[in-house]
């Protein structure tokens, strides 16, 4: 359940930006506090970077991972409501969040990695980087990066599920001793 709720989490707080012009996101920016440096790249730099560097093709991979791991901490927690559920009652927990992952704005969010390159690289940054990831060792770092990215969420959820038990152990101990110190302090007036 934590896996899950960590997933939605972390999947619906991206910033959600419609698609824009250069002129919109730098407005917004501004109007956000932060106005894009006079040397950002521009709009198409940004876009061949992130279209070198199979962007799009990454953030799918991204997503069908989380939903994978979504999925597996749904029925988790469906388990702990059903503990003998029925196939078709978890075809249903994973219609669900495929469901939820369908309606993932991925146009939205790739306009959302534009305005944020802008704002942290500068033109020479960004033709640095088109000129790296062009290369042989760039390509080879594109290719194996997808695999990168899925074995290293997977690896990252198995640590934080380890580790959220072992906290909310610890958690639930404290509690329990702040509860029954309360109780020791205000005991009930009794009838």
């Amino acid at each position: 359940m934590r896996t899950f709720l960590l997933c939605l989490i972390v999947l619906f707080s991206l910033p959600a930006l419609a698609q824009q012009s250069v002129a919109e996101v730098a407005t917004q920016s501004r109007v956000a506090g932060q106005a894009l440096p006079a040397d950002a790249p521009t709009r198409d730099q940004v876009l061949t970077f992130l279209d070198l560097m199979q962007a799009r093709k990454g953030m799918a991979a991204a997503l069908e991972s989380m939903k994978q791991i979504a999925k597996q901490g749904a029925e988790q927690s469906f388990r702990q409501k059903v503990p003998n559920p029925t196939p078709k009652q978890l075809e249903a927990v994973y219609g669900m969040i495929d469901g939820m992952f369908a309606e993932m704005p991925l146009d939205e969010m790739m306009n959302a990695v534009i305005s944020i390159y802008q704002r942290h690289l500068t033109k020479t940054d960004v033709e640095e980087l088109i000129r790296f990831y062009s290369s042989p060792v760039g390509q080879k770092m594109i290719s194996e990066q997808p695999q990168i990215m899925q074995e290293s969420m997977q690896a990252g959820a198995a640590i934080q599920r380890k580790r959220m038990d072992e906290i909310m152990v610890k958690v639930n101990q404290r509690m329990q001793a702040l509860a029954e110190a309360s109780q020791d302090n205000n005991p009930t007036p009794k009838k």
